[in-house]
């Protein structure tokens, strides 16, 4: 019985996604961040607009292969927003990076000393950094997982804690997304 309400919670899941349509991916990181087109908007998005944001991100995937999809949302804020017609140059973007999330700044020969893969973060952490994306890494989060600075992607910059960068970003004008 509960295999027949998962699989059909599943089923119509997938309909109504179809009924949407298929995500699209791009302009600003391809193969990462789908997004979906929203037609008759009531609230058209001010193009113009400086959009400054602070990703705050403690959690990840607990398959150690997969990419963290909160990461991925940096991407799609960008796509989406990019899709229409803001400048990513309007997009100043910091990412604080904390808790189970830790692991996923690892450079991927650290992070396949301690998992057994390269880190499948990796490759967004660059695309989105090449776009101006900040990324903060909690310091009392490296310190109590045993992560030494030299095993950071060099993208990552090491803070004092995710607070503290959550604070300070915030007092300089940027707009928390939790």
């Amino acid at each position: 019985m509960r295999t027949l309400i998962l699989t059909t919670i599943i089923l119509l899941s997938s309909l109504s996604s179809l009924a949407k349509g298929k995500p699209l991916y791009g302009p600003v990181i391809d193969n990462y961040g789908p997004y979906f087109k929203i037609e008759n908007r009531d609230v058209e998005v001010v193009k113009t607009q400086n959009f400054k944001v602070v990703f705050d991100v403690k959690n990840t995937d607990s398959n150690k292969a997969n990419h963290n999809r909160y990461i991925e949302s940096v991407a799609r804020y960008m796509n989406m927003h990019a899709a229409n017609g803001v400048a990513v140059e309007n997009m100043e973007i910091a990412v604080v990076l904390h808790g189970a999330s830790t692991k996923d700044t690892l450079s991927d020969k650290a992070y396949k000393d301690r998992h057994g893969v390269d880190n499948p973060n990796s490759e967004l952490i660059k695309a989105l950094n090449k776009k101006g994306v900040k990324f903060y890494l909690c310091g009392q989060s490296t310190s109590f997982s045993d992560i030494d600075k030299k095993e950071l992607m060099p993208e990552v910059s090491l803070a004092l804690s995710a607070m503290t960068m959550l604070i300070t970003l915030q007092q300089d004008g940027y707009a928390l997304l939790p």
